[in-house]
């Protein structure tokens, strides 16, 4: 009987330390611009949306980035701590950038993944000949144009995209996440630093 409780009272006692080390994960990925040059010299922060509790990790120079021992069945939100360098309009925004667009209104060639998002400059959740007036005022030098040539990011991976880089109830280890950021005009990605 001493030997039964004995054991009971080991696992007991054991437990919290199972607890803790079940209860960590891993989310891991690479910050990259969209046309997939890494960007180094940043800070990324993974920030729990209930208690705004905030973890942070430096980008190495290859653009990854590894979060350990992150508490699971929590929402967080992935963003930078740092701001990127000033965009560049002229280098980003282009004639081929109008190009690209109209050829995917007339579905010559239609624009996938992030470079339909970057066409997609009024948020309408599609590309239109209004997006190309947007692109052609800001290549015109239109101020109120201008204001809609802006960063914009998206968290991707294992083939889902998390709407504005949360990842909720995360549970289970996340591996090989893609945080690109993009600027919204510039559909050939020619604007990244």
């Amino acid at each position: 009987m001493k030997t039964i409780l004995s054991c009971i009272l080991f696992f007991l006692l054991l437990s919290p330390v199972f607890a803790q080390v079940d209860s960590s994960r891993v989310i891991s990925g690479s910050l990259q611009c969209f046309n997939s040059w890494p960007i180094s010299g940043q800070t990324v922060v993974l920030t729990d949306t209930l208690n705004g509790e905030k973890l942070e990790q430096a980008v190495d120079s290859s653009g990854f980035f590894t979060f350990r021992n992150v508490p699971t069945g929590r929402t967080y939100q992935l963003s930078l701590k740092n701001s990127l360098p000033p965009i560049d309009t002229f280098r980003a925004v282009s004639v081929l950038d109008v190009v690209k667009m109209s050829h995917h209104i007339l579905w010559i060639r239609p624009l996938e993944g992030i470079a339909l998002n970057a066409a997609d400059l009024n948020e309408s959740f599609g590309v239109s000949t209004f997006d190309m007036v947007l692109v052609v005022r800001a290549l015109q030098g239109k101020g109120e144009a201008n204001s809609n040539i802006r960063r914009a990011s998206i968290l991707q991976g294992n083939g889902k995209v998390y709407s504005h880089n949360i990842i909720p109830n995360f549970t289970t280890s996340l591996w090989g996440l893609q945080f690109v950021y993009y600027i919204k005009g510039d559909v050939d990605g020619s604007g990244c630093p």
